[in-house]
């Protein structure tokens, strides 16, 4: 068995065996996904050399008391086909503080406005439901893993309005602008990429 494999097997073990522990406190809990809910869906980028800052998010969960509640199992559910980056995780438990960081790794998406695109579990609750996901990494047709010059051509066009604002609007308000200008940026001039 490969080590990437492995590791995800032994950590999904772990996570079923901590999960049970909060289950009953999640329907009256207080849930944020940073940034992905101010972006009102998820990023996916290359995450080497580093990953964009957009594909980070932080799950943070407390309960009714506004206690954080740790130990609880957080998973990112696809809701589409989704090019994954080599050894990434989709799901994490929760520290001390109520919180657990998952990086999106992959590129090739653009899930503009589909229903269930994406869903965050807790504990196998669902706690959000996004519509968008999308990736530095898409020429117009999907993603190869790197940021590159066909991504930039595709981004530049719905930019200056050649094509609808759709795949690389990243903050989802209808108008590919400066503020996905940063997040494409970051993708781009770091040259992202990673391994499938």
């Amino acid at each position: 068995m490969k080590p990437a494999p492995l590791f995800a097997a032994l950590l999904a073990c772990g996570l079923a065996i901590a999960a049970p522990a909060s289950r009953a406190e999640l329907p009256d809990v207080d849930v944020t996904v940073n940034p992905a809910d101010a972006l009102e869906g998820l990023v996916f980028s290359p995450t080497m050399p580093s990953p964009a800052p957009a594909s980070v998010n932080t799950i943070t969960i407390r309960n009714a008391s506004n206690q954080p509640m740790p130990g609880v199992l957080v998973e990112v559910v696809r809701g589409g086909p989704w090019n994954l980056c080599s050894g990434v995780t989709l799901m994490g438990i929760t520290d001390a503080a109520g919180r657990a960081v998952i990086t999106l790794g992959g590129g090739g998406m653009c899930l503009d406005d589909v229903g269930s695109a994406s869903l965050i579990t807790a504990n196998g609750v669902t706690v959000r439901r996004y519509s968008n996901v999308k990736s530095p990494d898409f020429d117009g047709v999907s993603g190869n893993l790197r940021v590159d010059l066909p991504d930039l051509v595709q981004f530049s066009s719905e930019f200056l309005d050649h094509q609808p604002n759709r795949c690389h609007d990243y903050d989802n308000n209808e108008n590919t602008g400066l503020e996905d200008v940063i997040i494409f940026g970051s993708a781009f001039t770091a040259g992202a990429s990673c391994a499938p």
